[in-house]
């Protein structure tokens, strides 16, 4: 069933009218609060007076900023992205001003305090939310140390957005000769651009930056890349200091001990501390493993001792190579970008029951790029919308250099029916050469599968209210949904349905290769088994990599606000010691700058602070959901359609300890995960 071009939103807007809509959605959001708080007195302060009109405009408020804010990350226009950028900011601080509105909070207190504690639908979860986040605004505080919060909250925002402004523009590049570069395979090469004196232009976007250290042999170039890529963006290390001076600060002015007691109070783990008890069993429990593995690559290295952090991916790759005959390059053959992704969303299809179709007609207004693909997401048998799905695969100037899931418009249901949601897949692949489509290595099979996942999750969100829609969950919940789905591009049946080798696609079927045989159409079984049996090669140290960024974050975080009387080690420091500590791989020699890769990625800053152990956390559960419900049968629509009513409708609005609960038949369990990295 087509959807009507009027249903479709636009992305035809220019600077002017980007700053328009948000100084609209920020009036809009003023004045529904100012009738809020003329028209109920505190007498009149219930469940049923004040939350539908504050859930309608928290809903509003979400469903336009989404849209706005994904500008900056995609548009190709400089002058676009700074307008949005803009507009997150001004918008940001009104929202942030609904918390910190006295006679609001008066009537969000006043209706807390009649809540029965054993009332929990999601009127009342969203009260509770709304009350909490006026205290952490510090609605509570009074004096001087309200003041003092209140310029400690501009200011935090202020460094954020100076921060993700940083990480949207071009990260530049290194000019490298070209024989530094062996090991690369040849299109990759000659797709770089080239100056007179014959070098190659080795740009540090993401992939560009993997590729050289996965495949080049040439230890100093992955060293000089390495490192360049670890500092970018120098002004983000100055910026990332002061926030954490800051977070410290609020959190001791709100009465916590640290920035992360305060975040963890109400998420599945709870505390500091017992995010620290998972760090350093897991630790504990790996560290022999990982030391056999060091050993093991030293010995493919030939070196004396441990290897370099720049060292790691690429003696990964051989060893893969080596021991289980795995050429990641041919591997790529099979799954062409686009074609891949398609076969991701038929599995969606089969799993879900859903309905997933390319809007063939689309007019230009309809995406921010041509290269970006629209779908109709609807439910099978009913056939009703359920959202829009976009596909923007490619790098280019300006665009956000990861991949990510960009929730544009959160569904939500309204007393008319369902408000459809919107979300886009957002990668950064190597394009096509001039002899080859776009490819993807296996590990960006799994990135992508992973990041269509959050997309599905929001598609799939069947809340009142946009605050618990799709994957707004607690914080420790968030990835367990999409690292679930990483479990199928392990499944050899699930990884031939995905694939298809390049040249069966109609602009590639009749470039013969002379007397060379055409390969099978599907990936070989031989393949397979090779990648699948060599999913736990080196697991100790990349497990403990994870552990060390998790252990990062927790420590500086856990700083209280008295210890900065004291001198602390810079942040960078922390970092860098962190990660070599942990993983057993040598950082640069003394007096070289390691540079602060902690400030080249936005998850300290803005979306995992106090939270980055949470990628671990949810590998434990993403695994007892798989062992218990998807193992035995992958593609079961029985299991997949039960799944989608548990959790993925769910989103936020439940108790996500009871939900685990009715899924698992009991709490969650860390033996499957344990399991799986052979420490059980």
């Amino acid at each position: 069933m087509a959807l009507p071009h009027r249903d479709l939103p636009a992305f035809d807007l220019t600077p002017t009218t980007l700053r328009d809509r948000a100084n609209r959605l920020a009036h809009r959001v003023q004045t529904a609060v100012a009738d809020l708080v003329e028209s109920v007195g505190l007498e009149q302060a219930t469940v049923a007076r004040v939350v539908p009109p504050l859930g309608d405009l928290d809903n509003a408020f979400k469903h336009g900023i989404q849209y706005l804010a994904l500008f900056q990350s995609v548009a190709p226009s400089a002058d676009l992205r700074r307008a949005s950028s803009e507009a997150v900011a001004q918008l940001t601080q009104t929202y942030l001003a609904l918390f910190q509105n006295d006679r609001l909070f008066a009537l969000v207190d006043a209706a807390h305090g009649q809540l029965p504690s054993e009332q929990d639908d999601e009127a009342t979860r969203l009260l509770g939310r709304l009350h909490r986040m006026f205290v952490d605004n510090g609605l509570q505080l009074t004096g001087p140390a309200r003041d003092r919060f209140a310029w400690i909250a501009r200011r935090l925002l202020e460094l954020r957005n100076a921060f993700m402004d940083h990480i949207a523009t071009d990260p530049g590049s290194q000019w490298i000769a070209e024989d530094a570069l062996q090991g690369l395979p040849e299109s990759t090469v000659q797709s770089l651009d080239r100056d007179p004196q014959g070098r190659r232009r080795v740009r540090l976007d993401r992939p560009t930056v993997t590729a050289v250290l996965g495949q080049c042999s040439v230890a100093a170039t992955r060293q000089a890349i390495f490192l360049a890529q670890q500092s970018l963006y120098p002004a983000n290390a100055v910026l990332f200091e002061e926030t954490i001076r800051l977070r410290s600060e609020a959190a001791h002015l709100l009465g916590f001990p640290s920035f992360a007691a305060q975040q963890l109070r109400h998420q599945l783990v709870g505390s500091p501390t017992a995010v620290d008890e998972l760090l350093d069993g897991l630790a504990t429990k790996l560290r022999a493993i990982a030391s056999d593995e060091m050993q093991a690559l030293q010995r493919m290295a030939d070196l004396p001792g441990p290897l370099h952090l720049w060292d790691f991916d690429y003696y990964h790759r051989r060893m893969q190579q080596a021991e289980y005959r795995i050429d990641h390059n041919q591997i790529a053959e099979y799954f062409p970008a686009e074609s891949t992704v398609r076969r991701m969303l038929d599995t969606f299809e089969t799993l879900l029951g859903l309905a997933i179709v390319e809007v063939a007609d689309k007019e230009e207004r309809h995406v921010w790029h041509p290269e970006v693909r629209v779908f109709t997401v609807r439910d099978r048998p009913t056939s009703s919308l359920l959202g829009v799905l976009y596909t923007d695969l490619y790098p280019r100037a300006g665009k956000y250099n990861h991949a990510a899931n960009f929730d544009i418009h959160p569904g939500f249901i309204m007393k008319d029916g369902l408000s459809p949601a919107a979300t886009a897949l957002v990668c950064n692949v190597s394009p096509a050469t001039a002899d080859l489509p776009a490819l993807l290595q296996h590990r960006e099979v799994i990135t992508i599968f992973h990041e269509l996942g959050h997309g599905i999750h929001d598609l799939l969100g069947k809340s009142q209210y946009a605050m618990f829609s799709g994957h707004r969950t607690v914080r420790d919940f968030v990835e367990a949904p999409s690292q679930l789905l990483e479990y199928w591009c392990w499944v050899p049946a699930c990884l031939r349905q995905l694939s298809c080798h390049y040249s069966y696609l109609p602009e590639y079927a009749d470039r013969g290769e002379g007397s060379k045989a055409k390969p099978p159409k599907e990936i070989p079984d031989a393949l397979v088994e090779g990648l699948v049996a060599a999913k736990q090669v080196n697991q100790g140290i990349l497990t403990l990599r994870q552990v060390a960024f998790s252990k990062f974050d927790m420590e500086i975080h856990s700083r209280t606000f008295a210890s900065y009387s004291d001198a602390q080690p810079p942040v960078a420091e922390v970092y860098n010691s962190s990660l070599s500590n942990m993983t057993l791989l040598r950082g640069p020699a003394e007096g070289v700058d390691g540079g602060h890769g902690h400030a080249v990625t936005s998850h300290y800053m803005w979306g995992q602070e106090a939270n980055y152990f949470s990628y671990l956390y949810t590998r434990v559960l993403a695994a007892d959901i798989w062992a218990t419900n998807f193992r035995a049968d992958p593609m079961s629509a029985t299991a997949g359609l039960g799944y989608r009513r548990r959790v993925l409708e769910k989103g936020g609005s439940v108790d996500e300890a009871a939900m685990l609960r009715e899924l698992l038949g009991r709490a969650p369990r860390a033996d499957a995960y344990f399991q799986e990295l052979g420490i059980c």
